[in-house]
């Protein structure tokens, strides 16, 4: 497949909270014939210097590791050629060395957008941080995609984790407001994951549209192309297209608790978000 032109490269970054969704926004982009999907490219370094244990070790495409993916292995030995790194030794999240995430991450992009013939790439990496350094980068075109959930279901999948629920929502209207003070005087897209999961047809020809993208009907059967996603949760290795609202919260929450999250999750909501606390 022909190298996609550097000029025209854009990254498309999805923007959110954990257990917002991401995965499955990544994935159906991902089976547009125009965009390619790596997943969380924050934890590639990771993934490539085998630190993630067992079956998680494993590309999505189903290769031992990303250096038994044929993919993955062209996008190393094409970073290594320009920079001399590998995507062992790339820095994509030490944030503080800005420079050589600059370069790493352009010479990333650029090796991943070659390999797969294709000029969008997404990378779902969700964190505020890296979207921050790639958005003051001057050799990249990011686009953000903010990605939200109603945070009783955002909150109660997070409950897996130690955090309280008072702490849980302060760090969704954080997250969420620090996400929009980045994106809102630039080019997005704002999608919410239940509008995704309920008409995702309208949901995907509303995104695509502004991606200066059409809706292809092959995003509907997004788990039947080849990946080659890092980190997410288990719906990138799933062979069924099928979709099911996780609405797990309405059994979980009672109807106080449920009271007290829209309540105190009010401002990390997009557009009440615009509103503002400062």
């Amino acid at each position: 497949m022909a190298a996609a032109n550097a000029d025209s490269l854009r990254v498309i970054f999805i923007a959110s909270l954990s257990h917002s969704g991401s995965t499955l926004l990544d994935l159906m982009l991902n089976a547009h014939p125009d965009v390619v999907s790596v997943g969380e490219l924050k934890q590639l370094g990771r993934f490539a210097r085998f630190e993630k244990q067992g079956r998680r070790l494993r590309c999505t495409c189903g290769a031992a590791s990303l250096f038994d993916c044929d993919f993955w292995s062209r996008v190393s030995a094409l970073t290594d050629l320009a920079i001399g790194r590998t995507i062992r030794e790339l820095n994509v999240e030490d944030y503080g060395d800005r420079d050589t995430f600059n370069e790493d991450n352009v010479a990333l992009f650029q090796a991943i957008a070659t390999v797969a013939g294709k000029s969008n790439i997404v990378d779902s990496s969700k964190h505020v941080t890296r979207l921050a350094r790639l958005l003051e980068s001057p050799d990249l075109d990011v686009f953000p995609v903010f990605l939200l959930r109603d945070p009783k279901g955002q909150i109660c999948s997070s409950q897996k984790s130690e955090l309280g629920l008072v702490k849980l929502i302060g760090n969704y209207v954080r997250t969420n407001r620090e996400i929009y003070d980045l994106v809102k005087n630039r080019p997005h897209a704002v999608v919410h994951y239940e509008e995704l999961v309920s008409d995702p047809v309208q949901t995907l020809s509303v995104l695509m549209q502004e991606l200066g993208l059409g809706f292809d009907p092959n995003q509907i059967r997004w788990a039947e192309p080849e990946r080659h996603n890092v980190g997410g949760n288990g719906m990138r290795r799933s062979t069924s297209s099928e979709l099911k609202l996780d609405e797990k919260w309405r059994d979980r929450f009672s109807l106080p608790q449920r009271m007290v999250i829209d309540a105190g999750t009010l401002f990390g909501r997009y557009p009440l978000v615009k509103l503002g606390m400062r």
